[in-house]
C-alpha cells in the first residue's frame, strides 16, 4: 500500500517517463534505467586538502578508488545563493540540488523543514516500484526531511545519534537482504575530531577510519553487485562543508577552507566536475566557482537512475555530472528598478537544437547554443518568486529570483 502523496504524483511522472524514453530512442540510446541504483555517501566535515593528505599518505585507500574532484558549498557569495557552511544547509543542498533560497534550511536547527522537492520524492514518485532509504549518524538531517518520511519518499528513515558504525551497520544490512534503489549514507566522525581537536593527527585519523567503514559498506555492495549482476549502482562520496582556517575547528562562514569540499564518483564524471572553468563569472575565492558545486549531486543521481524532469516544473541549481552538460555557472539578477533580470551563464558544449529558457513554467525565449546572455524584460506585473531554467542539450538548470529576500 503506498501513501497517497505517493500515489497522487505517480501519474505525473510516468507521463515524464515516457518523455524520457522516446527521447532516448529518437536519439538511438535507449537504456533500461528500471536496474539502475544509486548510493550516496556523506561524510561530514571533511576539508579537501586535508582530505589529499590522508589519501597521498595512503590512509584512505577506499576514498582513492573513486574519481574526486574538488568543488564548492555555501553558494557563490553576495547572491542569493550564498547559505552558511553549516551541516544543515549543507546536506539540505546535497539532497535537494538546491540552495537555501528554495529549501529553506538555512541553519542546523532541527525543526526546519525542506521546503522543495528532494532527491527522495523525485526518485520516489518516478516509479511505483522505486524506494529510498536515509541512514544518518547526525540525526537533524532525518528531521529536515521528516515531511519525505511521513509522505512515504524515504520508506526507510533510520537515525544512528551519532554512531556511525550503526550507520555502517544498517546500510550493510540493507545492501546485504533490501531492495532499495537510493541509499543515503551520513557518517559524522570527521566533522566530531574536527570541532574536537581542529586539524591535525585525530583529525585525519578519523578521515581513516571512516575509510575503514567506507571499505565495509563497499564490500557488501560488491557482494551485492556480484549476486545480482544486472544492477548498474552509481556511488558517489561527498562532504557538506570545509572547515575555518588556519586551526580547522568550526565553519559556517564563506572562507574558501570552509568552502571547499569534495565529490567523488565511481564512474567518470563529465566535465563539469574534470575540467573547471578557469575564469568564473565570480572570480573569488582564487577561481573556487569555476569548479562544480555540491548542488550538482542531486541532478547527477537523477540522470543516471533516468528520473526525467519536466523544464517547466524544473527547481533544480545543480548541474549532472554524468553525461551531457548543459550551460554552466547561470547567474540570474533582478534590477527591480528597470524591472529587468539579466541571466548569464557559459556554454561549454555544443548543441545543434536551440537553448530554451522557461520563467515559472513558461517558455519566454529560443536562443542559438553560443548564446549566453538574456535579458527578461516583460515580467509580470507582481515579481514575487521567478524560478528561471535554461535548458541545453535537454539539460535544464535553474535559479531563483525572488522581489523580497527569502525567510529561512
Amino acid at each position: 500500500m503506498y501513501p497517497i502523496a505517493k500515489l497522487c504524483g505517480i501519474g505525473l511522472l510516468l507521463g515524464l517517463l515516457a518523455t524520457l524514453l522516446l527521447k532516448n530512442m529518437l536519439l538511438g540510446d535507449a537504456v533500461d534505467f528500471h536496474r539502475h541504483k544509486a548510493m550516496l555517501v556523506g561524510i561530514d566535515g571533511v576539508q579537501y586538502e586535508q582530505l589529499k593528505q590522508v589519501i597521498e599518505a595512503g590512509k584512505a585507500p577506499n576514498i582513492a578508488l573513486f574519481h574526486l574532484g574538488k568543488s564548492y558549498t555555501g553558494g557563490i557569495k553576495g547572491t542569493v545563493t550564498q547559505q552558511p557552511t553549516l551541516s544543515g544547509p549543507g546536506w539540505a543542498t546535497i539532497l535537494t540540488g538546491a540552495w537555501a533560497n528554495r529549501h529553506r534550511v538555512g541553519s542546523n536547527d532541527s525543526g526546519l523543514r525542506n521546503k522543495t522537492d528532494s532527491l527522495f520524492k523525485l526518485i520516489s514518485l518516478s516509479s511505483p516500484t522505486r524506494h529510498t532509504a536515509s541512514i544518518v549518524s547526525w540525526n537533524p538531517i532525518n528531521d529536515n526531511f521528516v515531511d519525505d518520511i511521513n509522505a512515504g519518499f524515504i520508506e526507510l528513515g533510520v537515525k544512528c545519534g551519532g554512531d556511525d558504525q550503526c550507520t555502517t551497520d544498517r546500510t550493510v544490512q540493507e545492501l546485504r537482504t533490501g531492495n532499495f534503489d537510493f541509499i543515503f549514507v551520513h557518517l559524522d566522525q570527521p566533522d566530531g575530531a574536527g570541532h574536537e581537536n581542529g586539524f591535525g593527527p585525530r583529525y585525519q585519523e578519523a578521515i581513516t577510519r571512516t575509510d575503514q567503514q567506507l571499505g565495509q559498506i563497499l564490500a557488501a555492495l560488491t557482494k551485492r553487485k556480484h549476486d545480482n549482476p544486472e544492477e548498474d549502482w552509481l556511488v558517489m562520496l561527498t562532504t557538506d562543508h570545509g572547515r575555518r582556517p588556519p586551526d580547522g575547528y568550526d565553519h559556517g562562514e564563506q572562507s574558501y577552507s570552509e568552502k571547499t569540499t569534495f565529490i567523488a564518483l565511481d564512474k567518470p564524471a563529465n566535465e563539469e566536475l574534470t575540467r573547471p572553468i578557469e575564469d568564473p563569472i565570480d572570480p573569488g575565492l582564487e577561481g573556487l566557482y569555476g569548479f562544480a558545486s555540491v548542488a550538482d549531486i542531486a541532478p547527477t543521481i537523477l540522470v543516471h537512475l533516468g528520473v526525467n524532469t519536466d523544464p517547466q516544473r524544473y527547481a533544480i541549481d545543480g548541474v549532472p555530472l554524468l553525461g551531457h552538460v548543459g550551460v554552466r555557472q547561470l547567474t540570474a539578477s533582478l534590477n527591480s528598478a528597470n524591472r529587468t533580470v539579466r541571466l548569464r551563464w557559459r556554454v561549454t558544449e555544443g548543441s545543434k537544437q536551440p537553448l530554451r529558457i522557461y520563467r515559472s513554467g513558461q517558455l519566454i525565449a529560443k536562443l542559438t547554443d553560443s548564446s549566453n546572455e538574456y535579458i527578461d524584460s516583460e515580467l509580470p506585473p507582481t515579481i514575487g518568486q521567478l524560478n528561471y531554467t535554461v535548458v541545453l542539450n535537454e539539460v535544464p538548470v535553474s535559479r531563483l529570483v525572488s522581489e523580497v529576500p527569502v525567510k529561512r
